[in-house]
């Protein structure tokens, strides 16, 4: 791939590693500049890349040198700080929630729209290979009418909900678990089935005693007419996965990152082995992975002057529901 797209990374925490591997793969993008509060987190990253560094996101804006800026800040923070990058002619990319409001989102669409700027959401649902393969076989109508559909994301958060200075146990800051997990599995909903039509219940639990909720259960109906459950939990002590249950009268689709294989069909009560479908089995690095193609999609993008896979107003409706979904949340006594 050609090109040299001059990238600026604003925020480096664990994720933004991955970001940065994802540059580096892409082949067309030169790290130029890092920044973070702790100037000597951001002066290390750079050191190697000879790039410049900064604790000030604003003046990583004013670099005439960084035209792509990568934000990967605390939730609260995206729409004000991506807005400004906008604002200032710089192409962006948002980490997943793309805002912590629908409005602020679309809002974002809009200006870059206007501008003439590329705008994208890292929401790496759309880049997980067992995700891709589902979809090939919904497509083919080899399973007919879905009418049960059930998810789960699940991994552990407790070291930073037990830190009390942490972001994330502020519902203000993060939003909760609805929102920053949630965005995935609505995101997964309009593209596999065009969406939600109605939430049916939302109820959540604060097992670790913050105030944003650290495990929520969401039931609904949606846009094709099946029905679904959707459970989240930052409580779980186990590696980070994802587990998707797609039940037809023609047979079942599952997906679960700690299973080997990930991914099969079944067909029926007497078929015990199930089509396995062409999903490696990586429990540790399946969401990396996903995280460092999105990346190279958005590069590509760029260099090519087309569409990312990843549509940022899908990134947008995910928030839509999650406010959906806020509005019924009800909070249950853990016993």
């Amino acid at each position: 791939m050609e090109g040299n797209v001059r990238v600026g990374l604003i925020g480096l925490g664990e994720i933004s590693l991955i970001h940065e591997a994802g540059y580096q793969e892409s082949g067309a993008a030169q790290l130029v500049a890092f920044c973070d509060v702790d100037i000597e987190r951001a002066r290390e990253r750079a050191e190697p890349y000879g790039a410049k560094y900064y604790d000030d996101y604003e003046k990583l804006l004013e670099d005439e040198e960084v035209e792509t800026v990568d934000i990967m800040l605390p939730h609260y923070l995206h729409y004000k700080v991506a807005k400004e990058a906008l604002l200032a002619g710089k192409h962006v990319v948002v980490e997943k929630p793309v805002t912590m409001k629908y409005q602020e989102a679309m809002d974002l669409i809009r200006t870059a729209k206007s501008m003439g700027l590329r705008f994208f959401v890292a929401e790496n649902t759309r880049y997980v290979k067992a995700y891709q393969e589902i979809l090939q076989v919904l497509r083919s109508g080899e399973l007919g009418n879905v009418y049960y559909v059930r998810t789960l994301i699940a991994g552990s958060e407790v070291a930073r909900y037990s830190d009390t200075g942490s972001w994330i146990r502020q519902k203000s800051r993060s939003g909760g678990i609805v929102l920053d997990a949630g965005v995935h599995t609505f995101y997964l909903f309009r593209w596999f089935f065009g969406g939600i039509k109605e939430i049916k219940d939302a109820f959540s639990w604060h097992l670790l005693g913050a105030d944003a909720e650290d495990n929520a259960v969401i039931i609904g109906e949606l846009s094709n007419g099946a029905f679904f459950v959707s459970q989240f939990s930052d409580t779980s002590e186990l590696p980070w996965t994802e587990r998707l249950e797609v039940y037809s009268r023609n047979g079942v689709l599952l997906v679960d990152q700690l299973v080997n294989p990930p991914a099969k069909v079944y067909h029926g009560t007497m078929d015990e082995e199930g089509r396995v479908l062409g999903v490696e089995y990586d429990p540790v690095g399946w969401k990396a992975r996903s995280i460092i193609e999105e990346i190279k999609d958005f590069v590509g993008a760029i260099v090519e002057k087309r569409d990312s896979l990843a549509d940022p107003e899908d990134a947008a409706y995910a928030v839509k529901d999650v406010e959906e979904v806020q509005s019924k949340l009800s909070v249950r006594e853990h016993i």
